[in-house]
């Protein structure tokens, strides 16, 4: 889905009504609905999904296999 003022791909839905919505790109998101994006309360589209999905794992920390460490020893009581 294409953005309503250019050709990148839309992640965000401004639904006018039931049956009518308009595909935005995350630049030409209309100003007035910044509000909804910062508390993620308006509708996002596959591409938006799958964006965000790729940002994650980029910066996602990379973890190291984990050694198995040695039982510990409890405390003998006295």
């Amino acid at each position: 889905m294409k953005c309503a003022n250019c050709d990148k791909d839309a992640f965000f839905l401004y639904q006018i009504t039931l049956e009518r919505e308009i595909p935005y790109c995350n630049k030409h998101l209309p100003k007035f609905l910044a509000a909804r994006k910062k508390a993620e309360l308006i509708k996002t589209t596959e591409e938006w999904s799958t964006a965000k999905q790729e940002v994650q794992e980029a910066v996602a920390p990379k973890t190291k296999a984990k050694r198995k460490k040695k039982a510990a020893e409890e405390p003998s009581e006295e």
